[in-house]
């Protein structure tokens, strides 16, 4: 217990470190902060290390200590995923309409996606799926979309760190076979979850492109295996793609 209290208290002093140097109104030296944090100087300079090789802080010409890039960039993540939302939102209504089908807004974080909103009417297949669910990527369209599009590097590390574990009998589980259906994936501009995830359901998820051209996240749309055959998964996918054009379209204007 005592270790534990420890460590929380080490992450309270770190955090209220970074929390002085982003607030203040004057550049900061290592005395400044133990003066005002009450605590010894080497042990200001142990948690200043750590922010700084996290690139939380930096340490500018004459030894004063201002915020890191790194705040920059979480927080316009952050925000962009608010802003995301709130873009995307009409169209995903939109979308459902169309296909009376539950439709998802996810985003890849770490070797999982999150759903970061989630659309359903009166008429479409009740789902388990909540806003802040993590999922796999192997197994799921919209998974296999964010995987698709994700560097060569970034797919061997998530491959070497994720186990492909067999969730339905239709479950992509061998390393080589995923990375011949993340090929197909990325040319074809789509991915088709057959049953893959949750025997009885079939999803199709689709990339969004930000302004950099880069996919910021995926749309997909869920509901009964019967549902995604013949005209009918070809209807959906249309409806589908032109909604994350749409929301891609908007993410581009708006850096423009």
């Amino acid at each position: 217990m005592e270790r534990k209290n420890s460590g929380i208290n080490s992450a309270r002093q770190t955090l209220k470190i970074l929390e002085s140097i982003i607030l203040s109104t004057k550049e900061l030296k290592l005395k400044d902060l133990s003066d005002e944090m009450g605590l010894h100087i080497s042990t200001i300079h142990r948690y200043l290390d750590i922010l700084i090789e996290m690139g939380y802080v930096r340490k500018v010409t004459g030894g004063f200590y201002k915020p890191g890039f790194k705040l920059l960039e979480l927080s316009s993540y952050i925000l962009q995923n608010f802003d995301l939302r709130e873009i995307a939102r009409p169209y995903l209504i939109e979308l459902m309409n169309k296909t009376n089908l539950t439709v998802h807004l996810t985003i890849k974080d770490g070797y999982e996606g999150v759903y970061i909103d989630k659309v359903e009417g009166p008429g479409t297949l009740p789902m388990m799926s909540r806003i802040g669910m993590r999922m796999p990527l192997y197994s799921t369209s919209f998974g296999k979309v964010l995987l698709a599009y994700s560097s060569d590097k970034e797919i061997e590390d998530y491959l070497r760190n994720v186990p492909l574990v067999k969730r339905t009998p239709n479950t992509i589980t061998s390393p080589k076979k995923l990375k011949e259906e993340l090929i197909k994936v990325k040319k074809k501009g789509y991915a088709f979850d057959n049953e893959e995830n949750e025997r009885g359901i079939r999803c199709l998820g689709a990339p969004v492109f930000d302004y950099k051209g880069d996919v910021i996240c995926a749309v997909s749309v869920s509901g009964y295996f019967a549902n995604f055959e013949g005209e009918r998964k070809k209807e959906i996918l249309s409806h589908l793609k032109e909604t994350t054009k749409k929301i891609s379209d908007i993410l581009k204007s708006k850096r423009e």
